[in-house]
């Protein structure tokens, strides 16, 4: 049984290790950097503290086997009402294909709708093909273009 929950400064070690099966691209900023078990958990503790950013794992039988990004965004347009961006959706490769994915997509998509957002925005490497298959299996539609600029 899949159970999804806000993250925890123990799961740290998990989820960096499910982002580094998620990374396509790295650039040379990110390379460059040394990143340390406390540099993690400062970061952590920002995240934590930020009322409009959650992180979120799927964990099965005491594992995490996934994770995911819902940052809120205030906005000033359509009506002053805020959108939700997903970021950093990652489930174990041995652990794919058994409904985890879309589990955590359709508990962000619903965490959205309670903050009132008036949309949700996720992006995905060109290349990841069935990742959009998930998406496209929630609702998602390829409606835009998006553009990146990495240092």
């Amino acid at each position: 049984m899949v159970t999804i929950r806000s993250a925890t400064e123990g799961d740290i070690p998990s989820i960096i290790d499910l982002y580094r099966k998620l990374i396509i691209h790295t650039s040379q900023f990110e390379m460059d950097r040394n990143v340390s078990l406390d540099d993690y958990r400062r970061v952590f503790a920002e995240i934590c503290d930020d009322p409009r950013h959650e992180l979120l794992v799927a964990e099965n039988g005491g594992e995490v086997t996934g994770s995911v990004v819902l940052l809120i965004v205030p906005n000033l347009s359509h009506s002053a009402t805020p959108w939700a961006l997903v970021e950093n959706l990652i489930v174990d490769p041995p652990s794919r294909h058994r409904g985890i994915g879309k589990q955590l997509l359709e508990y962000v998509i619903a965490r959205a709708k309670e903050k009132g957002c008036h949309r949700v925005e996720v992006m995905s490497d060109k290349r990841r093909e069935e990742a959009h298959r998930l998406y496209r299996s929630v609702g998602f539609d390829t409606s835009a273009y998006g553009f990146r600029l990495y240092f």
